[in-house]
C-alpha cells in the first residue's frame, strides 16, 4: 500500500436518542473502510449499551462498533489499523448510513463522535 493517503470521516453528534440513518451520505468514491473510532463524551439516561452499525446501500456491513463508557473509545480496526477484522469495501454512489444503538436505561441519549477511517478504491 505505497504511497496511499488515509482519509477520516469525522461525525458528532449531541443528546442523540437511538436511531436509524442518523448520519448517511452518498461515496463520492470507491472506499475501503479500515477502521472506525467512536467515543461518547457523555450519556444521558443512564443506558447500558452503546454501539452504531454501518450501512452499505441498506445492508450492515460493519455492526456493534461499541463505546459503553463516556471518554473510552471503541474500535473496529482492520490489519492495516492493527486489528483482525476484514476491511470493507463501499462503491462510489453507495448510500452510506449509519445506526445508533443505546440499550437500557430510561431515555437514554449520547453525545458522541464517529471517525470513519478509509483508503480510496478496492482495496485487499
Amino acid at each position: 500500500m505505497a504511497n496511499e493517503v488515509m482519509r477520516v470521516l469525522s461525525f458528532s453528534a449531541e443528546a442523540q436518542d437511538s436511531a436509524n440513518g442518523v448520519f448517511e451520505f452518498e461515496a463520492l468514491e470507491d472506499m475501503t473502510i479500515v477502521g472506525a473510532s467512536l467515543c461518547a463524551e457523555a450519556f444521558t439516561g443512564t443506558p447500558s449499551g452503546f454501539d452504531v452499525d454501518i450501512q452499505d446501500d441498506g445492508s450492515d456491513v460493519i455492526t456493534a462498533i461499541a463505546a459503553n463508557t463516556a471518554g473510552t473509545p471503541g474500535t473496529w480496526k482492520t490489519p492495516q489499523m492493527g486489528g483482525a477484522e476484514t476491511p470493507v469495501h463501499v462503491a462510489a454512489g453507495s448510500s452510506v448510513e449509519v445506526d445508533v444503538n443505546l440499550t437500557g436505561g430510561s431515555s437514554p441519549t449520547a453525545d458522541f463522535t464517529l471517525l470513519i477511517y478509509y483508503l480510496a478504491g478496492a482495496q485487499g
